[in-house]
């Protein structure tokens, strides 16, 4: 197997294909002399030059049945390039990931966050719920752990929540394995690289966006998801059927419980969000978002609130 990139997220592939028993050459334009020392010792092969010929011919002279490319690396890079040209199958650290989720005794559920700044907020916020919940939730990707590395750790996560940098979203969209069945997806902002709305295909639950502004509401309708996959609006008005929203200073939920016609269930009020320190009206997109993700895993009201009011 071919690894190109050997930042983070390539070495935590290398580690894991290594650890799999599978022969690996790693190729990268950079890395830390540290990186590439750890990288022989655990029994892979690097490659790290700036010639871009030369990493190529390597990866292609390597014949591997597949190759896993780091979402740092550029699509037009030479050896991406001489990969799909000489018909090897690429994928990302992330399909590798889902391919590879039964590794591990516990099966978690994946939840996809991605869509300007808020989806760090979003992303923090969902797991400090669902772990006072009781639900072991664990945050990975940008600006945390590899994805890999969480699913050889022995910790029985029961979700992961992912979040998907700009260039994760733009390699999905270009070699997208449609294997992958996240639990749900969430995007309330939009992200320039992603057009396509790649983030939602696949989602087996819900997809969460921001409803009238933006465009994400056009990308879940464009998504190729599961059959009965719900769409998910969240937005600073009154919610409709299946969405959150406010309704006289009062966030609700109209979106996950049993009588959304008639019903919504009372989650917090913007005086106890002032109250806790949120700065509103800015983060209540990302609130609701991260809340949500918190209904939609049947996270109590009153949990959620519990956590919000939180400093």
């Amino acid at each position: 197997m071919v690894v190109v990139g050997l930042g983070l997220t390539g070495f935590s592939v290398v580690d894991t294909l290594v650890e799999l028993g599978c022969d690996v050459l790693a190729v990268a334009a950079q890395a830390t002399p540290e990186r590439v020392a750890l990288t022989e010792v655990i029994g892979s092969s690097a490659l790290v030059t700036e010639q871009g010929s030369h990493r190529a011919e390597a990866a292609v002279n390597f014949a591997p049945e597949w190759a896993v490319v780091s979402p740092g690396v550029s699509l037009d890079d030479p050896v991406v390039l001489a990969l799909k040209e000489a018909g090897v199958p690429l994928i990302s650290d992330v399909d590798l990931a889902w391919r590879l989720r039964d590794k591990n005794p516990t099966i978690a559920q994946w939840v996809m966050v991605s869509g300007g700044g808020e989806r760090e907020k979003i992303a923090q916020l969902a797991a400090r719920v669902l772990n006072a919940a009781g639900t072991p939730t664990l945050v990975v990707g940008e600006g945390h752990g590899p994805l890999l590395d969480a699913l050889r750790d022995p910790h029985p996560y029961e979700t992961l929540i992912i979040v998907a940098s700009p260039a994760s979203l733009a390699w999905w969209e270009r070699f997208h394995d449609h294997s992958r069945r996240p639990l749900m997806a969430v995007s309330i902002q939009d992200d320039a690289e992603d057009s396509s709305g790649v983030l939602f295909d696949g989602v087996c639950l819900a997809c969460v966006y921001r409803r009238g502004s933006g465009t994400t509401e056009d990308q879940v309708h464009d998504a190729e998801v599961v059959e009965g996959a719900r769409a998910i609006g969240v937005g600073l008005d009154s919610p409709g059927r299946s969405d959150l929203g406010l309704v006289e200073g009062i966030l609700v939920d109209r979106a996950f419980l049993e009588d959304r016609a008639t019903q919504a269930w009372e989650i917090s009020t913007l005086d106890e969000l002032v109250e806790a320190g949120w700065t509103i009206p800015e983060e209540l997109p990302g609130i609701l978002a991260a809340v949500a993700i918190s209904r939609a895993h049947d996270v109590p009201p009153d949990v959620i609130a519990g956590v919000l009011s939180l400093p």
